[in-house]
């Protein structure tokens, strides 16, 4: 009986063996392969024989490609912005005609990377209105928090629409995605601002990556994701005539989509409206309320 135990405590083992090796074995990495072809075009809005560099907004869209890449990142000023898609939008704001340089960064298997830089001279002629000014910022500083007691204060619908027909939140229906709390302090010296998240605030899964989460391709929002509080400069533009917001870094309002640049009208002194596309399409409505 005692030979018989062994045998099959030697048998279970080797058994166990044999199945955690071949297990073992079954994970193979890829081929690691760096980008090539990296390909970058900028469109400068307004261009024409009168306006050689640009209508005076200062909107450049940048569209970047190549060969064997997972994603891609866009670096200007020391700034890095990522673009899932190759595509992305830079709001230049510096009054008179200037010539920057930007940066397409191409990801690859295993963190690879291939960079191609495309210089652009671009017109820009737009200040914001003392009324824009004073709205925002109180012509001081001033705080500002979601709109969360009216409805639609966080909403969606397609790019072409003008209002959130896919969908609009409702009266306080969102205390558990983590913004609700969240404030952002708009200063007018340096144009600065700070996004104070209380720990935490709500992350649209495909663009998680560029603030450390997981990159999902699907329609659905880390709830509370953890986000230390950051600041950084704003700066406004008026693309077609529309007052546009644009913040450095990975800064944002009310729900990360990986866009800085939203439109925004003030209905009154004390709340403001924001919109913004992204890249899959998706317009975004949002809704602030000053702090008093």
């Amino acid at each position: 009986m005692k030979k018989l135990k062994f045998l099959f405590k030697s048998v279970f083992i080797l058994a166990t063996f044999t199945l955690v090796s071949c297990e073992e074995e079954n994970y193979e990495l890829g081929a690691i392969i760096a980008p090539s072809n990296v390909q970058i075009t900028a469109e400068i809005i307004g261009v024409d024989e009168a306006y050689p560099n640009g209508d005076g907004s200062g909107t450049v869209h940048f569209n970047v490609s190549a060969n064997n890449a997972l994603t891609y990142k866009l670096i200007f000023d020391g700034v890095e912005t990522l673009a899932p898609y190759g595509k992305h939008t830079i709001n230049f704001s510096v009054t008179g005609t200037h010539t920057y340089v930007v940066t397409a960064v191409a990801v690859g298997t295993g963190g690879t990377t291939s960079m191609k830089s495309v210089s652009v001279k671009v017109f820009a002629n737009y200040s914001p209105q003392p009324e824009f000014v004073t709205n925002l910022t109180s012509n001081s500083s001033r705080i500002w928090k979601l709109n969360t007691s009216e409805g639609g204060h966080v909403g969606v619908g397609p790019a072409d629409s003008t209002e959130p027909i896919w969908y609009s939140a409702g009266p306080n229906s969102r205390t558990d995605y983590g913004s609700d709390d969240d404030t952002w302090t708009f200063s007018l010296t340096g144009r600065g601002y700070t996004h104070t998240t209380n720990g935490g605030c709500a992350v649209k899964f495909e663009y998680a990556a560029d603030v450390g989460g997981t990159d999902e391709p699907v329609d659905d929002t880390h709830k509370n994701f953890p986000l230390a509080d950051y600041s950084g400069t704003w700066n406004v533009t008026a693309p077609g005539g529309v007052e546009t917001i644009s913040f450095s870094g990975i800064g944002h309002v009310a729900l990360y989509t990986g866009t800085h640049d939203y439109t925004i009208v003030f209905p009154t002194s004390n709340t403001m409206h924001l919109t913004t596309t992204d890249d899959l399409g998706r317009k975004w409505y949002y809704k602030l309320i000053a702090v008093e």
